[in-house]
């Protein structure tokens, strides 16, 4: 901080407050005031402090701190002993300029002063902004769209260092502020573990520790990192329940059961909004809060067959169970009726995929951004949600050949044009358009949406969506306090805070589940000596994959050969001897950097010699992993299954739909033209007969030979699976002694457990099948609804299952979460 100080006294005149009569108050925190306590409220002046960063702090004593930027041209008023910004140039305070006043009259004010063309900016959510270059962090691509009125910005750049995050945030505040349109940029953030910011548990592995409360924590924890960065709306968390174990947004969840689903999100959102004071205490919306942006409504994760609605070939969620309502059971009870003071999650992410049913049960045909079932009648009637709805991202784009599409339902452009569904998107009650950077796009579907419904209903719907949007700004303070300490986030971020990491690990720890202990292989350390393992070097040949949300990309990364761990951190708990590498490699030149690549024969493995005087054998192992895991389908386009084990999975059980549940139209049209499925033949989806196209099978074969070795040396095998979703264990369960499962990656959360420093508590939030045949049983929006798999030990990993120390878990937690799942939401 500088120490460039003015300071500016004055005596508020008791007069001035009678403007304000009639509007409620809001304290720092977001707690209601009455309108007395509002109007009345006085302050002894205030002072100003430059920064080393271009900004002025203004401190308010028992007000609000205000930020803002003195080359901008924007001026303070003084009243009643406080200072206020200026947004509108005139010198008189309006209401939206007063922050003594409820986020619901400023969202309401401001949204009636503001243009169409301003608010059409407001409807735009920015496409993913990368690329933070210190000499030009207002590029000519944001300054085209914050020209434009766009002031919500995804920021994608989680690669970069925090504090230049925390620049890039400055700079746009400032460039906006010096604008016509000072509204205030609101930056945003997918979640983001480990990328420089503190390694909290991602959500599946938040759910293995079956405690809302450290939840609660990881969400305060993931708020206060981003608040740091400039960061105030977060896109996050994913609500769907997980009710097909092949799908591949698996691990985004709390896992398949709506009950544990619903406590993780309602206590997640709690830590990411509401901000708290040095006791402890919730205050409700204040500086330290995140806008939570719940995703997917009403749920995205029945896919049929496991499909997910990035792609066309995973656009239809299908119920045959006819669970449709239990799927929304997070969102409505747990997201919607938070504990905490701000008592509902700020904003809702819509889903892709088209609800399908012959009878249009579910609504018309269309993705859930466009869906009046969904929408108006669900999300803005039944469940009277009243923040920012937006779509998922591209849903306005036409189909193309190489660019990102998901108008699912809407893909004819004879008929629709993104500024049609734009259109029909806010006409349903949906407030902004993921993706789109063009507010011009938003303005033609203003004009659509007046000849369609005149321009009385068009302007009311469009100033309803601004004040929806507006509401996260003046939660989250935008408005007063927009600028960042770019120090802060160098010091408590990038430079590492000790005490914050370690409660980070503490909850990576406590979502490691332990599935198989055989003889107590795992346990309690004894004495300060590391064990001594061996731990195999994991070899991965090269693989072709798919990608892309529109035209199918087929893209093959090199093979690599690696230490499945970092060394440093295997170093910390253990005396580690591996394999050799040739210096030499004899592999294909990788075609980005034009080295070669490891073969499989320039891997030496260790000999049951080499390992004879080793502790135990230590596997760290990557769960099956689908070539093409989101779209189901090889390189020709065929539908192909998709597999929860290592060895290609045939499809040809008598299980496997022969006949698909959904479809488009077979004669070409689009369900949009059809008034409903009803009688309407439809393309067959089937994968029946087909087999799936795996990437990873070798690491089975180096599971099967690493257990091997240690039964030769007389050693015990330890695996620790990296997962993301369920799997199919029987391929290696009886050949080796443990097995760990790690949901979010922490490597030393696992390490810490195999080395008996911490014992295991998580439970399995999810079923981990049989074989792929009770895969195939299962239906898609049905969850827990498989036979699980049965250990050598007579262990049966189902939902809720661990092992500690002493055995299968058997506590408070399993007493309230193994009851049979629910079915509707309680609303």
């Amino acid at each position: 901080m500088g120490n460039n100080l003015t300071r500016r006294n004055f005596l508020a005149g008791s007069a001035a407050a009678a403007a304000l009569a009639g509007l409620a108050g809001c304290s720092s925190g977001g707690t209601a005031t009455s309108t007395d306590d509002a109007a009345n409220k006085k302050g002894n002046g205030y002072t100003e402090t430059a920064t080393d960063y271009g900004y002025t702090i203004v401190d308010n004593g028992d007000g609000k701190q205000l930020s803002y930027s003195p080359d901008s041209g924007l001026k303070l008023i003084e009243k009643d002993g406080y200072a206020f910004k200026d947004f509108e140039g005139t010198s008189e305070l309006v209401p939206y300029e007063d922050w003594r006043l409820s986020a619901e009259e400023r969202a309401e004010d401001l949204a009636g002063r503001i243009s169409i063309e301003q608010i059409a900016g407001l409807m735009c959510f920015s496409a993913h902004q990368r690329q933070i270059d210190d000499d030009d962090l207002v590029n000519d691509e944001r300054k085209t769209f914050l020209d434009g009125g766009v002031r919500c910005i995804l920021n994608a750049a989680s690669g970069y260092p925090a504090f230049k995050q925390a620049n890039l945030a400055n700079a746009v505040q400032a460039y906006v502020e010096a604008s016509d349109n000072k509204i205030p940029a609101l930056f945003s953030s997918d979640p983001r573990q480990g990328k420089n910011c503190y390694d909290w548990p991602g959500n599946l592995a938040l759910a293995a520790t079956f405690d809302p409360e450290v939840a609660k924590e990881a969400g305060a924890g993931q708020a206060a990192d981003l608040r740091k960065m400039g960061i105030a709306n977060f896109l996050a968390p994913q609500t769907d329940i997980a009710s097909d174990p092949r799908w591949a947004r698996f691990n985004g969840t709390f896992g398949e059961d709506p009950a544990l689903s619903r406590d993780m999100v309602r206590s997640f959102i709690d830590g990411v909004q509401s901000t708290v004071d040095e006791n402890g205490e919730d205050q409700g919306w204040g500086d330290d809060s995140v806008v939570a942006m719940v995703k997917h409504w009403p749920a995205e994760g029945a896919g049929e067959g496991g499909r997910e609605g990035h792609s066309d070939q995973g656009k239809f969620a299908v119920y045959p169970g006819n669970n449709f309502n239990a799927l929304m059971i997070p969102f409505v009870d747990g997201a919607f009726k938070l504990e905490g003071k701000t008592g509902s999650a700020g904003n809702v992410m819509t889903s892709y995929t088209v609800a399908f049913d012959e009878d249009n049960e579910y609504g018309e045909l269309v993705g859930s951004g466009f869906s009046t079932h969904k929408v108006t009648d669900l999300l803005r009637g039944e469940y009277g949600f009243e923040g920012a709805a937006c779509t998922d991202w591209a849903v306005l784009n036409d189909p193309d050949g190489d660019g990102n599409w998901t108008c699912w339902g809407l893909e004819d452009t004879s008929v629709w044009t993104p500024a049609k569904r734009a259109s029909k998107a806010v006409e349903v009650g949906v407030d902004q358009m993921g993706g789109c950077n063009d507010p011009t796009l938003l303005m033609s579907a203003y004009e659509d949406m007046k000849g369609q419904l005149g321009e009385e209903e068009a302007e009311k719907n469009f100033r309803a969506s601004a004040k929806r949007v507006l509401l996260g700004y003046f939660y989250t303070g935008m408005f007063e306090n927009a600028y960042v300490d770019p120090d802060t986030a160098r010091t408590t971020i990038d430079k590492t805070d000790e005490e914050i990491a370690a409660k980070a690990l503490d909850a990576q720890v406590k979502g490691i589940v332990m599935l198989k202990n055989h003889g107590g292989v795992i346990k309690k350390a004894e004495g300060s000596d590391k064990p001594k393992v061996y731990v195999p070097m994991r070899y991965t040949p090269a693989a072709t994959t798919a990608s892309g949300m529109g035209k199918l990309k087929w893209t093959t990364a090199s093979a690599t050969c690696e230490l499945p761990l970092v060394q440093g951190t295997l170093e910390k708990y253990f005396d580690v001897v591996t394999d050799t590498l040739a210096d030499t490699l004899t592999g294909p030149a990788d075609e980005k950097t034009g080295d070669a690549t490891p073969a499989s024969e320039d891997l030496t493995r260790l000999t049951a010699a080499d390992i004879a005087d080793v502790d135990y054998v230590l596997v760290c192992a990557k769960a099956p992993t689908n070539a093409s895991a989101r779209r189901g389908c090889d390189q020709d386009g065929n539908f192909i299954p998709l597999s929860l084990q290592y060895r290609p999975y045939t499809a040809d059980s008598e299980y496997v739909r022969q006949t698909s549940i959904a479809g488009d139209p077979s004669d070409g049209s689009k369900w949009a033209e059809h008034e409903s499925a009803k009688g309407v033949e439809i393309e067959n989806r089937s994968y029946f007969g087909r087999t799936s196209l795996m990437t990873n099978e070798n690491q089975l074969d180096q599971i099967l030979e690493a257990a091997a070795l240690a039964k030769e040396a007389g050693k015990p095998c330890i695996v620790i699976l990296d997962i993301t979703q369920p799997m199919c264990v029987y391929e290696f369960e009886s050949e080796v002694d443990a097995i760990l499962v790690s949901m979010s990656g922490s490597t030393e959360a696992a390490c810490r457990v195999v080395a008996g420093q911490d014992e295991p508590s998580g439970l399995l939030p999810m079923q981990m099948p049989k074989d792929m045949v009770e895969v195939e049983k299962q239906l898609e929006d049905v969850p827990r609804d498989m036979e699980c798999y049965t250990d050598a030990d007579g262990n049966t990993y189902d939902f809720a299952f661990g092992l500690n120390y002493s055995g299968k878990i058997s506590d408070d937690r399993t007493k309230k979460y193994y009851v049979d799942p629910l079915t509707k939401p309680e609303a």
